[in-house]
């Protein structure tokens, strides 16, 4: 878990120190000087909200994809990990070929293939698609993911922030809303709020999901 911890750290240096130059620009003290400084503050207050976005998803899925890499390395197969992580292996494989035109044949042969790969013990591999992460990473979404793997993590904050977060990512991300609008009415210390408890929420997280890779949580007893 050293690459996503590492992630984590710099993502955090990153948006502490974009954070820093916002409160000079405000303060009349920074050397940035533009023909409309009230308008570059409000565009950076956006921006800095889409930083704080991908922080989250960023630490989320590299952590759970080095779990996912410690348990194909450890040559997991389907009798030796806990039921949640079977559950998991068994819609994951059904997934990728789930859809509307998809032929009576080609679930059958899937079935087939399930089935052997429990019986001659073969190690499962989980991909990213097995977390169904798509753009909408809040605090409710992300303690799903860690409970259907059953990793346990313990909170200091309930990360409602994280939910505006989202929102206002996707109103970004979709064009329906500019940078200069978006963040308006978020003042510097509204906005030192809501990184800070995504800091706190993300490292309660990630402190469960090292704790569940150090001990190999996902293997049965």
């Amino acid at each position: 878990m050293q690459n996503t911890l590492g992630i984590f750290e710099d993502r955090k240096e990153e948006i502490n120190f974009y954070y820093s130059i916002m409160i000079e620009i405000e303060s009349a003290e920074g050397r940035i000087e533009t023909i409309d400084n009230n308008r570059l503050i409000k565009i950076m207050k956006s921006n800095l909200l889409l930083m704080l976005y991908n922080l989250v998803e960023a630490c989320v899925v590299s952590g759970m994809m080095e779990i996912y890499e410690d348990l194909k390395n450890d040559g997991c197969s389907y009798s030796s990990v806990i039921s949640e992580i079977q559950n998991i292996w068994a819609k994951h494989e059904i997934n990728e070929i789930y859809g509307p035109t998809t032929e009576r044949s080609a679930y059958e042969s899937r079935v087939q293939r399930i089935i052997q790969n429990i019986i001659s013990e073969s190690p499962i591999m989980l991909s990213r698609d097995a977390l169904g992460i798509s753009g909408n990473l809040n605090a409710k979404k992300i303690k799903e993911i860690c409970d259907r793997h059953r990793i346990r993590y313990r909170l200091e904050t309930r990360g409602e922030s994280l939910e505006r977060v989202k929102l206002e990512r996707n109103n970004l991300a979709h064009g329906d809303v500019s940078f200069s609008d978006c963040a308006r009415n978020l003042s510097l210390g509204d906005l030192e709020t809501i990184k800070d408890e995504v800091f706190l929420f993300i490292d309660g997280i990630l402190k469960g999901m090292k704790d569940y890779y150090d001990g190999k949580q996902y293997r049965q007893s």
